[in-house]
């Protein structure tokens, strides 16, 4: 038998407290199962607003009931309403890439990951985006497919390059228009060469990025290679592994509570570059601490997402 959660044990002893007999307190704990079980048969049940809940429910079991009682009774079995997570769609091909990946560097030590230089694009806007719709979920549940909001490459309004190690801050670049190859080779040269020697003047250093089309151009690929990089080979689909994504959340983070809000691109660009340098080393340095333990996370959860 499923033991109970917390909640459910505090329902009950309330009901009890309120004078209700045995029998009204297991139909009512039967009735709010069968709405959890309901909400969680699967995803589009999860979107449904308390309303259309309500109304399918009275539907179903011919017995009304409003918006507000389901609500409460949702909260009571461990269900609230949150906006769902904006993750990249992942197919089980890309788990079993992931796994391998995981298993491959499975026994790299804190000091190896210190050796690599993390990388990455990211698009930061004016404005910030509309709300998203809501998902009924318990704790824990952030990363259950039904309760993701998969999300898709799209035109940035500001597109920056960034890159990072235990050794420090790279530069922070605004990017021009799309990227391309013959761009993101440029990038290379003038900023991933001379941040590698900077870094690791012994000549130890691991370059890592994403698979991102214009990374994998023929010219990119021919401008590290002429320049003696070292690549970390990266898993597709997989930016909950590289730490710099924590950096662009918290970059982000800090924009959105600036006062007053950006006022046009110059002044964003300015707001990101000092949100970049205002990244404390002891922030960064535990994100690379912390990639022993992504590893292993990928492994507990057999390739799928992670939480970090």
């Amino acid at each position: 038998m499923k033991p109970l959660t917390p909640k459910t044990r505090g329902a009950i002893v309330y009901s009890h407290n309120c004078g209700h007999s045995s029998r009204t307190i297991a139909k009512q704990l039967g009735s709010q199962q069968k709405l959890k079980s309901f909400i969680k048969e699967n995803n589009e049940n999860r979107r449904l607003c308390s309303k259309k809940i309500a109304t399918t429910w009275t539907a179903q079991t011919k017995q009304p009931i409003s918006r507000n009682t389901i609500r409460r009774n949702l909260k009571k079995v461990g269900l609230t309403a949150c906006i769902p997570r904006r993750k990249p769609a992942m197919t089980e091909a890309h788990c079993q890439a992931r796994l391998e990946w995981a298993y491959e560097h499975k026994n790299w030590t804190e000091r190896k990951w210190k050796r690599v230089l993390f990388s990455d694009e990211s698009t930061f806007t004016q404005f910030q985006q509309g709300r998203q719709g809501m998902v009924w979920r318990e704790p824990g549940e952030e990363l259950n497919p039904d309760c993701i909001s998969v999300t898709v490459k799209h035109s940035p309004s500001k597109m920056f390059w960034g890159c990072f190690s235990w050794s420090g801050l790279g530069p922070i670049v605004p990017l021009n228009g799309s990227v391309t190859g013959q761009a993101h080779a440029k990038i290379i040269n003038d900023f991933v060469v001379p941040t590698l020697h900077t870094h690791f003047p012994q000549g130890n250093g691991i370059f890592q990025e994403d698979n991102a089309a214009p990374h994998r151009s023929k010219v990119a690929m021919a401008a590290r290679e002429n320049a003696g990089i070292v690549t970390l080979d990266w898993p597709a689909q997989s930016p909950d592994i590289n730490p710099i994504e924590n950096i662009w959340a918290e970059m982000k983070m800090m924009i959105r509570r600036h006062s007053p809000p950006p006022s046009s691109i110059s002044v964003l660009m300015e707001y990101v570059t000092d949100a970049w340098n205002d990244i404390p080393p002891e922030y960064y340095r535990k994100l690379i601490k912390s990639m022993p333990r992504r590893v292993d996370a990928v492994i507990s959860a057999n390739g799928n997402r992670i939480n970090y």
